[in-house]
């Protein structure tokens, strides 16, 4: 308890600290449409209506960091939000970030839809349905080597419309997530690098193709970057060929240990191991001289982090904000994580120790 009541006075004297000299985002909404706090609906979005929570910032006078969290296939988004052990990420607003949970699409609205139609296979050109966050394998996922989505898009819209009610800080503006989450938050700081101040991909995936962009079967990607762990991978979480310059980002990518795999059941079976996956995102993120990047493993397997989670995302929100947008990476220091996790600058150096 001590512990988190030390996160949470740092926290605000972090986000006290950063308003006080902070650029506000210029607010942009739809015609007619108003922010508030609590949960915002039929938000008009490439031909949807979307739905998010908002949860004002405590604590802080001017411009405040942002956090936009992405709940998985299986969790809804008010579980993320607000279920101790699905991360109860509302708290960081007590940190002083204005804190937007948006709906997925699947979900047609509804915060408290968990599984059901979301946990599944996706369609119209991307992999997996509860978030737009990686391409089909075949040609009808092509356009997607190059097109960012519309969930890409909408988390910056809702951003931005949040702007014009609560004031912004322009240069603290992060996202982050769980399993498809994570996978999320890869494809939008691939795609638009150029907004987001840095991410949370937490077991994220990354959609390991050859060099060429060719899509690789489960299997195939496992051994393909077993073979070789030092590589920059191409995926389909990001454009094809991936970007050879980001803009200035930090992102913190979580690895939950030996048990970090995922089973989509009968007739798939295990179709997702986090290992590879979290090495290839470290690698290309880390090849970037724009990017900080840190690499935490833990053992939590596939959920959100569950040692001291709210000593953790504290850190891990306090590590992004201190790292506004354009800063030099080589002034970043790296503070020590919670008991329960290892983290280091670079990529991941732990995943396949023979490499």
């Amino acid at each position: 308890m001590r512990q988190w009541i030390g996160a949470v006075a740092a926290g605000l004297a972090l986000a006290a600290a950063g308003a006080a000299s902070a650029a506000a985002l210029k607010g942009d909404c739809p015609d007619g449409y108003t922010v508030h706090a609590g949960l915002n609906t039929d938000f008009p979005h490439a031909g949807a209506k979307r739905a998010f929570l908002v949860y004002p910032p405590e604590g802080v006078s001017g411009p405040a960091p942002v956090f936009v969290p992405l709940t998985g296939s299986v969790e809804s988004t008010l579980d993320n939000l607000t279920v101790p052990r699905s991360g109860a990420t509302w708290l960081m607003a007590k940190q002083g970030f204005l804190v937007i949970g948006p709906v997925r699409e699947c979900a047609n609205q509804d915060p408290n839809l968990k599984g059901g139609v979301c946990n599944g296979p996706g369609h119209d050109g991307w992999n997996w349905n509860p978030w737009h966050e990686g391409r089909a394998a075949g040609a009808a996922g092509d356009r997607f080597k190059t097109d960012e989505g519309s969930d890409s898009t909408f988390l910056i819209a809702a951003v931005k419309c949040a702007a014009k009610t609560f004031s912004v800080d322009a240069k603290r503006i992060y996202l982050g997530g769980i399993s498809s989450g994570g996978t999320m938050t890869n494809r939008a700081l691939t795609f638009r690098s150029d907004f987001w101040a840095g991410g949370l991909p937490i077991s994220g995936e990354w959609y390991v193709t050859t060099d060429e962009g060719t899509a690789l079967s489960f299997g195939e990607a496992r051994d393909y970057v077993a073979s070789d762990p030092d590589k920059v991978f191409q995926g389909r979480i990001g454009p094809y060929p991936l970007k050879a310059k980001l803009g200035p980002m930090i992102v913190i990518s979580v690895w939950g240990g030996e048990k970090d795999l995922w089973d989509c059941g009968p007739p798939l079976g295990l179709c997702s191991d986090y290992r590879p996956t979290t090495q290839a995102a470290s690698n290309y993120f880390s090849a970037q001289k724009a990017v900080v990047h840190v690499a935490c493993s833990a053992h939590h397997g596939h959920m959100w982090p569950q040692a001291n989670t709210q000593a953790f995302n504290a850190w891990a929100l306090k590590t992004l904000a201190s790292h506004p947008k354009g800063s030099d990476p080589g002034r970043f220091r790296l503070t020590p994580p919670p008991e329960g996790y290892s983290c280091k600058l670079g990529r991941f150096t732990d995943h396949y120790p023979e490499g």
